[in-house]
């Protein structure tokens, strides 16, 4: 029987090397943020390139893509809860037929980071208040706490992080697919500007040691972002499977 494995993330999460790692394995058809479609588009303010690239734009009509192609292959798609949150929430059947995992990053860092890509952002595309909120109810309606992954511990420790990450999915680890060829996958090409740093890279590269927090402290609107997302993070961060040295 075939698989739909969700990837729920918030911007700048390390979500989309991640998201490469199984696309290198070979074993999953994958989709690339599927229901931005449904929040976005080619109007809309957020820095994009070609949204024309045949997905679906409602919700029902990406889940039907979805389930479409689950009675052919493995479904791989990772996604941003805020995109699509009243949907989600509105939709218990939907989330139970999937194996659900979230991967996290620090608030500060991904904030500065989004802000980088995208000045006007707003307050929501932080991401991490709707991904908790999604994480609560696949844990009320499952009674399991789904897994999550810390994204700066994937990159410091990618190969550790991953392989405990199958164990829990029940797949086979392929080392193999952590190392790739620089390229653009044909599923990033509607955002390939957000997507420069993972087309450049061969594989998951360890984030530098040092953090400029300026922009955070320079711009009382981001810190004002971090100080309502940083609480999410941290009620999240308690159960990410990390190696503790």
């Amino acid at each position: 029987m075939n698989r739909m494995i969700a990837l729920w993330a918030h911007p700048r999460s390390r979500s989309t090397v991640l998201e490469r790692v199984f696309i290198e394995r070979g074993d999953f058809e994958v989709f690339h943020e599927p229901f931005a479609g449904v929040a976005f588009d080619e109007h809309s303010a957020i820095p994009h390139d070609d949204l024309d690239c045949g997905l679906p734009r409602t919700y029902e009509g990406v889940k039907s893509l979805l389930r479409a192609t689950l009675q052919t292959s493995n479904v791989f798609h990772k996604d941003m809860c805020y995109h699509c949150l009243d949907e989600l929430k509105a939709d218990p059947q939907f989330l139970l037929e999937q194996q659900s995992v979230f991967i996290i990053r620090e608030p500060a860092r991904a904030i500065v980071s989004h802000f980088a890509m995208f000045e006007q952002m707003p307050l929501n595309a932080i991401g991490h208040q709707a991904l908790y909120e999604i994480f609560c109810l696949i844990t009320k309606l499952s009674g399991k706490i789904p897994y999550v992954v810390n994204g700066d511990e994937l990159a410091r420790r990618p190969e550790e992080t991953v392989s405990r990450l199958c164990d829990h999915l029940q797949l086979e680890f392929r080392p193999q697919a952590l190392s790739w060829e620089p390229s653009c996958p044909a599923q990033w090409k509607a955002w390939r500007s957000w997507h420069k740093e993972a087309e450049c890279s061969t594989g998951i590269v360890a984030p530098p040691d040092t953090f400029d927090e300026q922009p955070l402290k320079s711009h009382p609107h981001l810190m004002a972002y971090y100080q309502v997302h940083r609480p999410f993070y941290e009620r999240m961060n308690q159960f990410a499977q990390q190696e503790h040295s």
